[in-house]
């Protein structure tokens, strides 16, 4: 395979530097208007990323099975080894996650809608709040205009407002 995405790009954003990144089942790639580079660390090619995001202060966040990495520019943070579904940032600056939470190895896995405070991703260990669980793989994770945080577990959507957790019937439109 050339140096190139495959036709499966999992996640891809342009940077504040007009860079595009692609996120895909093997390597992920960093276009810079004329070729593709193969993303790495240590050498080693970041794999299996399926969402990234840049923050609000130029900072590149993989979220993968290899877990939630994030890069400055010149310098990377590991927050988590756990397989990393989604990631978004709010408009506070905190970082949600969608992950995989290991149970005595439960099957199918117990993933976790979790908030990263903004206030200490700069500490070596982030404060990290775990919002909710579900049985099974949440796919969607959404801020909406009013600051509430949207997911998608199994049963359809719900929304969390900083206090509860609503949970609307998959189809229906009610709680």
């Amino acid at each position: 395979m050339p140096d190139r995405p495959s036709n499966m790009t999992t996640s891809f954003i342009e940077d504040k530097t007009g860079k595009f990144w692609f996120a895909t089942p093997g390597n992920t790639f960093v276009y810079n208007g004329k070729t593709f580079t193969v993303f790495t660390h240590d050498g080693k090619p970041f794999k299996n990323v399926q969402s990234i995001i840049e923050d609000k202060k130029g900072n590149i966040w993989l979220a993968g099975k290899d877990g939630l990495c994030r890069y400055n520019g010149s310098t990377f943070t590991n927050f988590t080894h756990n397989n990393v579904g989604k990631i978004i940032e709010d408009k506070k600056g905190n970082i949600w996650t969608i992950s995989e939470v290991s149970v005595n190895d439960a099957y199918p896995p117990i993933w976790a809608l979790s908030r990263y405070d903004q206030k200490s991703l700069d500490n070596k260990k982030p404060t990290v709040t775990e919002i909710t669980r579900a049985n099974y793989y949440m796919f969607g994770l959404l801020e909406a205009n009013d600051g509430s945080i949207w997911f998608s577990p199994p049963g359809g959507p719900s929304r969390y407002d900083g206090k509860t957790i609503t949970e609307f019937k998959s189809g229906t439109g009610q709680k």
